[in-house]
């Protein structure tokens, strides 16, 4: 080849034209030459993340993000949420009472000062619904009412007794008062003299006579009850003396009616029994009862 038809090296190559080069081609290019790298993202717009301090609980806090001073031991700051105690750290938070105008916190139910913007617990974001939770009153104490229910019972049973037929003559005590000619009228303790059998049945009967009082009593109690939660001085006493009135009306009826009766087998016993006593036995009892149920209130 002549230098005339000698090809010039500055020549450029068209493309697609075949290599003209002695070298054999080399391997075609790796995945990662083929598809480059995209370039890195850019970095993050907020907030750039802060270790957590190492302060004593017992120091004050100083967020590293905000530099808000928060209280010592709490775990995340009030104000923009960063974290102020290592993840596992011991806490000693103390959570306060519900005061008024306090946030409850929907995760923790921890209560955070108004306005505050983060847990002081958990972190957890209060801006979205705070929840202000007001100071409600204490609710009243309710009523006493099994006691005056008692002592109602025990009254009825009382009443219903003074209108059976009682021992120591005829009738019953309605009658004896009331409804014979000589009756003694509200006098009860005149008709001792008429009582025989000693000194059990005449005690006996000075605890059934007055049934009317005892029943008054009772209802006055009741009323009490349904009034006033705890008995006052005055009520005390007046339960004191319905207990001893319940207590005398149950024993001298077992002293009386059933020791001091005609004797004999069981059913001769209970066939000598009045109903008056009977009831009256029972009204006694309950009368305890609701006695000692309001007394427990004091």
């Amino acid at each position: 080849m002549t230098d005339d038809e000698q090809m010039p090296l500055d020549e450029p190559i068209e493309p697609g034209a075949p290599a003209t080069s002695d070298e054999a081609p080399g391997p075609p290019p790796g995945e990662v030459e083929a598809y480059p790298a995209p370039p890195p993202p850019a970095a993050a717009t907020g907030l750039a993340a802060h270790s957590v301090p190492a302060t004593p609980l017992g120091e004050s806090t100083r967020c590293p993000r905000c530099g808000t001073e928060n209280r010592p031991g709490i775990a995340f700051c009030r104000e923009c949420g960063q974290r102020l105690i290592a993840p596992g750290a011991s806490s000693t938070l103390a959570r306060p009472a519900p005061a008024d105008g306090t946030m409850a916190c929907h995760r923790c139910g921890t209560h955070n000062r108004a306005g505050a913007a983060f847990c002081a617990n958990c972190g957890a974001n209060l801006r979205g619904g705070p929840q202000v939770v007001p100071a409600l009153p204490a609710p009243p104490p309710r009523r006493a009412l099994l006691g005056p229910i008692v002592l109602l019972i025990g009254a009825a049973g009382v009443a219903t007794a003074w209108l059976l037929p009682f021992p120591f003559g005829s009738g019953s005590l309605l009658d004896r008062s009331f409804g014979a000619p000589d009756g003694y009228g509200v006098g009860f303790w005149s008709g001792y003299a008429a009582v025989s059998g000693g000194l059990p049945a005449q005690a006996y009967f000075g605890f059934a006579a007055p049934a009317p009082l005892f029943v008054a009593l009772l209802v006055g109690l009741a009323l009490g009850g349904v009034l006033q939660r705890a008995p006052g001085a005055l009520q005390r006493i007046g339960l004191l003396v319905a207990l001893l009135w319940g207590v005398g009306l149950a024993g001298l009826f077992v002293v009386v009616e059933l020791i001091g009766g005609p004797g004999g087998d069981l059913l001769e016993v209970l066939r000598a029994l009045s109903p008056g006593g009977i009831i009256f036995l029972l009204a006694g009892l309950i009368v305890v009862i609701g006695a000692l149920t309001r007394l427990a209130r004091s």
